[in-house]
């Protein structure tokens, strides 16, 4: 137990009158003390809960990702040249995760890309990690293989509990609570291996304007944020969205149409080969197709400061049309 904690914990819980959030100083130093394990469990999950009752606020989320940014900055090797930071940690309920076709295919354009997650044993989602172990292609273990991964293919993928497990622990509380903590916005705020470009998928309305917000504060270089399909970041065609944007010091919001639809999706089809079909031209999935090309199009429109809808549809189109059809194959 630890007597320096309990103050965080005493602000979070005195009663509705004397309750209060804390300072974006104050969240720095709790977590600090949580990621250098000074922290009970007992304490961590009272203090992770009384936040989720009403929400971490922007302060309480720059406070959390600068300690933790400072902690991974001392604590682990720096993966080099990273141009895209990619979180993905919600999973895919009903779908299958498209949005890795449209980093696959910047990959093989040349973008280097780490894509970090973390996966929930007995949940009824698929995760990425779960799928790259299908088609054959690596889950990184460790800094250096993901610095091998970059230098082989561009795209690198590594469980959050790899990239320190404390992190990984504080996720895992969920299993423990019942509920997820705020925890799940920090994974995504992290980046963790300073990449100057970074995706932020988020599930609940309200969230991307609280990461952007942050992003400000945070003085990130460029970040996109949207609300995608179960959370991640990928863009659902059947639905308008709206991409938040904190580039060159401001914010901008854009609405994208939803993409017209020549078929119904095949819901709950989680059949990886449909990935590998799609990729190599054999099958075009419908939704795929949309779900694919739509987020590869924000995406470059954050890389390359596109504005226009239909200039990040064009450069997608040219991505995706000169990728490697043989790259990708599932795995016997």
């Amino acid at each position: 137990m630890s007597d320096a904690f309990k103050p965080f914990i005493q602000v979070l819980g005195r009663g509705k009158k004397g309750a209060r959030s804390l300072t974006s100083e104050e969240a720095e130093q709790a977590m600090t003390l949580m990621l250098n394990d000074q922290v009970a469990a007992e304490q961590s999950g009272a203090f992770w809960m009384l936040i989720r009752i009403r929400e971490e606020t922007v302060e309480e989320t720059v406070g959390f990702t600068r300690a933790t940014r400072r902690f991974l900055r001392e604590n682990n090797a720096l993966v080099k040249t990273v141009d895209l930071d990619w979180p993905a940690y919600a999973g895919k309920r009903n779908e299958l995760p498209w949005f890795l076709l449209s980093a696959l295919a910047l990959a093989n354009a040349g973008v280097r890309i780490v894509m970090h997650g973390h996966a929930f044993d007995g949940e009824e989602r698929i995760y990425v990690n779960q799928v790259l172990s299908v088609l054959g292609l690596n889950v990184c273990s460790s800094v250096e293989e993901v610095n091998q991964c970059l230098n082989e293919q561009a795209f690198a993928y590594i469980d959050l509990i790899n990239i320190h497990p404390m992190l990984g622990r504080m996720m895992n509380l969920k299993y423990q609570l019942g509920l997820r903590s705020p925890v799940n916005t920090v994974v995504r705020m992290m980046n963790p291996f300073f990449a100057p470009h970074s995706l932020h998928g988020v599930f609940h309305r309200g969230y991307d304007a609280l990461h952007l917000a942050a992003c400000e504060q945070l003085q990130d270089p460029s970040v996109l944020v949207f609300r995608g399909g179960n959370g991640e970041a990928e863009v659902n065609p059947e639905r308008e969205v709206t991409l938040g944007k904190w580039q060159s010091n401001q914010a901008t919001w854009t609405v994208w149409p939803k993409a017209e639809q020549r078929y119904k999706r095949l819901k709950d089809n989680l059949d990886v080969s449909r990935l590998v079909d799609h990729w190599g031209g054999e099958t075009i999935d419908p939704f795929g197709e949309q779900a694919v090309r739509q987020t590869l199009a924000a995406v470059v429109g954050l890389l390359y400061k596109l504005d226009s809808h239909q200039a990040c549809l064009a450069l997608a189109d040219e991505i995706w049309s000169n990728r490697s059809l043989p790259w990708l194959r599932k795995a016997n």
